[in-house]
């Protein structure tokens, strides 16, 4: 499973993402073979840093937080949202010129599945990319997010309105600008650490590990 462990601070966000990124070899190392840190991320206009983890069993996840991110000097709040049934697509190496972006969707319960199959199948024009789509429930109402990478947001939000917002079901998106993405797994120990665990089949561990290096 794939979680985004997203964490507010007393005072700035920042002083969590340093911990995490100084101490990544210590919180790898308390999941052992249990699971992998992905990569940390924030979002634009908010307090709080959010780390992607994947894990084998939901035991070693609230391990990681109970024994670990939750003592971190100053943490106050944490939240887990789950990415459920996650397909990542591919994406060129370079992705310096575009801006990522994290979109959630709420969508009336019946048309779930053919809203979550539309968004499998992008259309984007030029200048967009999708990064990942996936289930999550994390609110009444919000049940999908999805990851769009664009070179200019206008173009975002015009596909957006035209083919997303129109989709049968979908109620409403909300767009978050990704400020900064910081990865914590190499391509080599993704490739190793995806063939020991038999990952999602969709993914293809080089253009996934890809996607975070920007």
């Amino acid at each position: 499973m794939i979680a985004i462990v997203r964490m507010k601070a007393r005072e700035t966000r920042e002083t969590l993402w340093d911990y995490v990124v100084t101490h990544v070899a210590e919180l790898q190392n308390r999941l052992g073979q249990d699971g992998r840190l992905l990569y940390l991320s924030q979002r634009a206009k908010h307090d709080d840093v959010s780390l992607f983890v994947h894990t084998a069993h939901p035991d070693a996840l609230a391990a990681l937080i109970a024994n670990d991110l939750s003592r971190m000097e100053g943490v106050t709040d944490i939240w887990v949202i789950n990415l459920l049934k996650p397909v990542f697509f591919p994406l060129p190496e370079d992705t310096r010129a575009m801006r990522r972006y994290a979109i959630t969707a709420r969508v009336f319960p019946a048309h779930l599945v053919g809203v979550y199959e539309s968004l499998s199948r992008p259309a984007l024009p030029a200048g967009l990319l999708m990064a990942y789509v996936a289930y999550t429930f994390h609110l009444f109402g919000d049940c999908l997010q999805f990851s769009v990478l664009a070179q200019d947001e206008a173009a975002l939000e015009g596909h957006l309105a035209e083919k997303v917002k129109t989709l049968p079901g979908v109620l409403q998106t909300t767009v978050n600008l990704i400020e900064k993405t910081k990865p914590l797994v190499s391509h080599e120990e993704w490739r190793e650490y995806s063939r020991r665990h038999s990952l999602v089949p969709s993914w293809n561990e080089r253009d996934m590990i890809k996607q975070f290096a920007s």
